[in-house]
């Protein structure tokens, strides 16, 4: 286990050295301080994990240390051991009030110490779990609250226009309109919108949980997703060409992700430029990894990793409207089998999207 760090302050030379041989003893890294003044000092470069400090010390002393320690803490977490007299019960509950964890006695048994310090471990090894359970907390909200955001802001939109229409077809309603007609169109396009989108994050909220992994051939996957995708290629004037190769995944987050790939490779052509995707299968080392690549558009360097990003969309000119949940899907498929997606050019301007799978074996 990593060793603790350890700050011993006392301004009596003797127990100083008692203390640090405990400490080094039981295989921690030991600071050490002459008096309280110099302690704090040493605790804020240093930050350690322990504190051991004597309680009567010239200046600042023991309890005043404890104040200023709990004071300036912010996520992380210092266990602090008091060292009194044996008959100091009245300074063993103040310096409890004042923010110690526990204390021990003078004339200080290195046996002891070793035990406290083995306490100390345990506790500060739980706040640094807490710790880092409650930043994950944190960072997870705010991607909530983003995400929630990004939603609203995305369905509003089509929500507005579609109850604008109704609005001027209720207005427009006499026998010899033309417009009503006109008006259901647009609210077909927008509620057809809205309804892609709800799809869109359905599908996106169901990507992880429990996989069911399998042998799969990619070229087989390929093949049955292009047929799916058959109309909306044809008409890109796109051409798929996949080589064989077999890998353990689970097949239908599998063919969301190739489906997603494929389709983005379609969708993000270049003006004039027939899409041609390639789709590859490669062991790398502790696993594998599956790349689409196209000659489409391509992502700036700037823009690879907000892409990633559910309901993201670069609004280029030119680009199809879309969800912005495409790639960012394909990203959760990676995490959920423990890997990763990466970003980068592909040749003739295009763009290469490579899913890393790590070894299930």
């Amino acid at each position: 286990m990593q060793p603790l760090s350890v700050l011993v302050a006392d301004d009596d030379a003797g127990s100083l050295l008692v203390a640090q041989a405990a400490v080094e003893r039981s295989g921690h890294e030991c600071l050490t301080a002459v008096d309280g003044q110099a302690a704090w000092k040493t605790y804020q470069q240093h930050r350690p994990d322990v504190v051991v400090t004597d309680l009567a010390m010239p200046g600042l002393d023991g309890l005043a240390l404890c104040r200023a320690i709990r004071a300036a803490e912010t996520d992380s977490y210092t266990y602090i051991m008091l060292v009194t007299s044996h008959d100091g019960r009245e300074d063993v509950l103040a310096g409890m009030q004042a923010g110690a964890d526990d204390y021990v006695t003078k004339p200080l048994d290195p046996f002891v110490l070793h035990t406290r310090l083995v306490a100390a471990r345990r506790v500060t090894a739980l706040h640094r779990e807490l710790a880092g359970a409650l930043k994950a907390a944190r960072t997870s909200n705010e991607r909530l609250a983003e995400f929630t955001g990004r939603v609203s802001h995305d369905l509003r939109n089509p929500l507005t226009s579609l109850l604008g229409y109704v609005e001027l077809a209720e207005m427009d309603n006499g026998p010899d309109s033309e417009n009503p007609a006109e008006y259901l169109a647009i609210i077909g396009s927008s509620a057809r919108r809205m309804l892609a989108m709800v799809d869109d994050l359905l599908g996106f909220a169901s990507i992880g949980g429990s996989l069911s992994r399998t042998r799969i051939s990619l070229a087989e996957l390929a093949h049955d997703v292009t047929t799916d995708l058959h109309q909306g290629l044809t008409q890109a004037g796109a051409s798929v060409e996949c080589t064989d190769f077999a890998l353990t995944a689970d097949p239908v987050q599998m063919r969301v992700a190739l489906q997603n790939l494929i389709q983005n490779a379609a969708a993000y052509r270049r003006p004039q430029v027939p899409p041609v995707i390639r789709i590859s299968g490669h062991a790398v080392e502790d696993g594998v990894v599956v790349r689409v690549s196209d000659n489409g558009k391509g992502i700036s360097e700037k823009d690879r990793r907000k892409v990633m990003e559910p309901l993201v969309r670069l609004h280029r000119e030119g680009d199809p409207a879309g969800t912005g949940l495409g790639l960012a899907t394909c990203a959760q498929i990676a995490a959920a089998h423990g890997g990763r997606l990466d970003i980068e050019p592909g040749e003739n301007s295009g763009t290469t999207i490579s899913l890393y799978l790590p070894d299930s074996g």
